[in-house]
């Protein structure tokens, strides 16, 4: 335990009051005050970074920042507010009041040695958390709650941002004093994941821990960030009373919307110009409205602060900000700052609204028809693709459990509505249209979690924008939209690029069960119509069978046929393509199929080619049993193709992750250091390089750098023949059509001959600096022992600087790179996800050993994906790592070339607190 403090080392906020340990009577003992705690330190530059709007576990917002001395006239009113009981319990006496002093000392703090972060809710003050320094490794921390928010979750935020600012500063221990009846604040140390150890002394509970994350506090943090986002989103689309705010004229549509859709709270009418409305009650004012939980509104941009005022004066939990003209991006992020700082959640601003189908609620907060009940939740961000996607729905008759669009720059984000969605039991599939991706890595490590329960049918992730949002990256490259797409696809989501085929999705998974396979068998009428879906089928990597029945079939024989492949133990899914040139039977086609597919235990799609449209029983909610229809063979296949895809990743078994051996404080130190005498980053000596990638035990084949054919003879001789003779420089490795690697060298005369033949090579290609008497010199020759032949492949890792870290594998050369045959992954990467990053290539046979040939350990590729991707990892410093070329064969893999390069940057790339982008 810390030893015990003399006075001037214990002044802390939870001392403002504390009885000083002596040997004499406690009782005696007089209270440490103001006067005796030396005069306040010099205020210090405003650490601005600290500063985080947070959602609380109710899911309400709050602002959260360091405390100032302006905030001297706030600390008093919050400390007034505070009940006896709670100060007792915090400060283990009575003190009724602040002193100027006091109010002085604990507003002025240097944020260093002293550091107090303060909770805000409007303009109001509701909680305080601080430390103070102890020594270089140890601080004293201490929170004070007011009591009409203690219960919602605030003293683990701000002991998750005080722990942040804490290690920032060097610190790596918390220290406390905690009355023994005070077992809340004891519970907030210990449910926060970290190791605590307690002691009794002098009638208090010594509590001690270290603040250095761990795996446990990690999950903690995530899971208390998981319930208070799907908690937010769901009291927002529960109401029970809203109040609309706009111009006459604009309400009068809203009104309408959720007069039609039956909503089953109860609604007031705010015309802000005086205009008439009719249907729901009206008030002049949003005061006069009473209390409300929900504000749906559509004004200019100038009367939106207002109207944030009005809701939050009105106790609402949120806002729904309607389009209303183009505010531009920094007029949305505060709209959104000001409600967050009220305590709100908003959707919009620039929103076309929300939609919950829940009989319970019953809600059309749009302009939209009520869509029919159903099990999709649908989220865009843009109002105008909003409109798009309802409207498609409507027309396809499909189901919704919720629809929000949020806007482009809104509080609610796609992250919370997945966390709702992942807890929803009325929402089975998810669609999700994104413009914008603001935080990938926190997207991608929630879309995986909730795809692993219910389907995620996503738009173009790799076309749209993305932000990194740790500091320092802004530098860095962006990955390419098609890597975007294949890390998408490895967490589990559909991904589309076209918005329409995200119903056709949807409408499959919401009817019918997921198929067990890839074999689907085409039922047409039409031996033209069987060649085309075969073709397109096997495209979407489907094994397809095909049956053409007569031309002019009965419905009951389209039905028959597809019966009989239902039953057919070699068939996965079905698809009937009725071709009605004369509009015949293709209604009653239809409803014989539905009969089928109603019972069905494998997907059953059916096509309907015809001049009219068939007409399905939506009478009800949308749901299994129904028949997916549709207008084109070609949607109908892609669709399921795509759904294929991801039933067998679900289906499949995922080993858990395991941490491959690192020497991670060698590689921190390494990378540190270098950074350290070059600051802006470089590409690393060789030597460095691997040593850095031996700290994961990747070995890279020695090899000697040479300056003249006697350094490179003796070289050789040391290595053993046959050796290789190679280029260094990357100017000259990047000229894919000149040779600058010479191989299976077996003596002395061949080593001339490459030396004089590399000579020539640098002369060629008059590169800068070349020395025309020893033109070697400017390719940076080494010299190499000879490796078995094998493949050679290329791996590659590069920082994006949005989703961090990913890894790329293809085949040495240019070839796989101008033909697209790389596959990408994010880290953590387990022996499976490398083994099907291998599998995904074109060249897989050939790795593989398919087709006579002769294959390559895959098992020792893999293990050497998993080490470089665990490395890229833990090292947000490496830009970039290229390990080629990897040449591979019947056992093992040897690395015969590698580069590092490394950039300045944070150690850290996922906050350890939770805060709101």
């Amino acid at each position: 335990m810390v030893p015990p403090l003399g006075r001037a080392e214990r002044w802390t906020w939870s001392s403002w009051v504390q009885p000083a340990r002596s040997q004499g009577d406690p009782a005696t003992v007089p209270y440490v005050t103001s006067d005796d705690a030396g005069p306040a330190p010099e205020v210090a530059d405003y650490p601005a970074s600290w500063e985080a709007d947070v959602l609380l576990s109710d899911g309400g917002t709050a602002h959260l920042r360091p405390i100032t001395p302006e905030d001297a006239e706030r600390l008093v009113d919050f400390y007034a507010r505070v009940s006896p009981e709670s100060k007792y319990l915090r400060f283990f006496a009575p003190y009724p009041v602040l002193t100027d002093k006091d109010v002085h000392r604990f507003t002025h703090v240097d944020h260093d040695q002293r550091v107090a972060l303060i909770l805000m809710l409007g303009d109001d003050m509701i909680a305080v958390g601080r430390y103070d320094k102890i020594n270089d490794t140890d601080a004293e921390v201490a929170f004070l709650v007011e009591d009409s928010v203690q219960g919602r979750g605030v003293g683990p935020i701000l002991l998750e941002h005080l722990a942040e600012a804490a290690r920032e500063s060097g610190l790596s221990r918390f220290v406390a004093e905690v009355l023994p009846q005070n077992r809340r604040m004891a519970q907030v140390f210990a449910a926060a994941g970290y190791t605590v150890s307690r002691e009794f002394e002098d009638g208090m509970i010594m509590v001690e821990f270290p603040i250095l994350p761990t795996d446990t506090s990690l999950e903690v943090m995530l899971r208390r960030e998981r319930r208070a986002e799907a908690t937010s989103v769901q009291r927002l689309l529960h109401p029970k009373r809203i109040a609309l705010v706009s111009r006459a004229d604009d309400l009068r549509p809203i009104i309408t919307s959720i007069l039609a859709g039956g909503y089953h709270g109860s609604v007031v009418a705010v015309p802000v110009d005086g205009g008439e409305v009719h249907g729901v009650p009206t008030a002049a004012t949003v005061s006069e409205a009473g209390d409300i939980d929900l504000m749906v509104v559509s004004l200019p941009l100038d009367e939106l602060p207002d109207a944030v005022h009005a809701a939050a004066a009105q106790n609402a939990f949120g806002m729904v900000v309607l389009h209303s003209g183009e505010y531009g991006f920094d007029a949305n992020r505060e709209v959104v700052a000001l409600a967050r700082r009220h305590g709100l959640r908003a959707i919009g601003p620039d929103a076309l609204g929300m939609i919950n189908t829940n009989p319970e609620v019953s809600l059309n907060a749009s302009p939209a028809p009520m869509p029919r009940r159903g099990r999709v939740g649908v989220f865009t961000q843009s109002s105008s693709v909003g409109v798009i996607l309802l409207a498609t729905a409507l027309d396809q008759k499909l189901g919704l459990s919720t629809f929000i669009s949020s806007g482009m720059r809104a509080d609610v984000t796609n992250n919370d509505v997945l966390h709702h969605w992942l807890e929803a039991d009325d929402t089975e599939i998810c669609i999700l249209s994104l413009d914008r991706i603001g935080n990938p890595r926190k997207f991608f490590r929630i879309a995986r979690a909730v795809a692993e329960n219910k389907p995620v049918i996503l738009f173009s992730p790799g076309a749209a924008d993305r932000e990194g949002y740790a500091p320092g990256t802004e530098h860095l490259e962006q990955a390419s939209p098609e890597a975007v797409d294949a890390v998408f696809t490895q967490a589990g989501l559909i991904v589309c690029h076209r918005r329409l085929m995200m119903f056709d999705i949807a409408q499959i998974l919401v009817r019918q069960p997921l198929p067990g396979g890839d074999r689907v068998h085409v039922i047409t009428n039409g031996p033209a119509m069987e060649r085309h879906s075969r073709r397109v089928a096997e495209n979407e990597g489907l094994t397809c069978t095909g049956e053409v029945i007569g031309s002019r079939s009965a419905p009951e024989d389209y039905a028959a046929a597809a019966r009989r492949a239902l039953e057919n133990p070699e068939v996965d899914s079905v698809v009937v393509v009725v071709v009605d040139v004369f509009n015949e039977v293709a209604q009653a086609a239809h409803d014989a199929l539905a009969e089928v597919a109603s019972e069905s235990t494998k997907p059953l799609l059916g096509v309907f080619a015809d001049f009219t449209d068939v007409e399905a029983d939506v009478s009800g909610p949308d749901g299994p049993g129904g028949l997916p229809t549709f207008r084109g063979y070609a949607e109908a296949l892609q669709a399921l193709g795509r759904i294929v895809q991801y039933a067998a990743w679900r289906n499949s078994t995922r080993e858990p992750w395991v941490e491959p051996p690192l020497d991670r404080v060698r590689a921190h130190d390494l990378v540190a250091a270098d950074l350290d005498e070059h600051p802006n980053g470089r590409i690393l000596p060789a030597a460095t390089g691997h040593d850095l990638l031996a700290c994961a035990g990747i070995d890279v084949l020695a090899r000697t750098r040479v300056d003249s054919l006697t350094e490179a003879t003796e070289a050789a001789a040391e290595a053993g023949w046959p050796v290789v003779l190679k280029a260094s420089a990357s100017a000259v490795r990047g000229q894919p059509d000149r040779a600058s690697v010479f191989r299976n060298i077996d003596g002395p005369e061949d080593l001339a001959e490459a030396w004089e033949d590399l000579g020539r090579l640098m002369l060629d290609l008059q590169m800068p600096g070349t020395d025309p008497e020893n033109p070697q010199l400017a390719a940076a020759p080494v010299v190499q022992a000879m490796v078995p032949p094998g493949v050679s492949l290329a791996i590659r890792t590069r920082e994006d600087p949005a989703f961090g870290p990913m890894i790329s594998v293809g085949l040495a050369g240019v070839a796989s790179e101008l033909l697209g045959d790389v596959t990408w992954r994010v880290p953590p990467l387990t022996k499976d996800d490398a083994r099907d990053m291998l599998a995904s290539l074109g060249v897989a046979p050939k790795l593989f050993g398919d087709a006579g040939a002769a294959g390559v350990d895959i098992d020792a590729v893999a293990d050497l994906l998993v080490r470089v991707a665990a490395l890229a990892d833990r090292l947000p410093q490496v830009a970039e790592m290229v390990l080629n070329p990897c040449i591979t064969g019947p056992t093992g893999v040897r690395v015969a070339g590698a580069e590092v390069r490394l950039t300045p940057g944070v150690d850290q790339r996922d906050a350890l607190s939770r805060s709101l982008h």
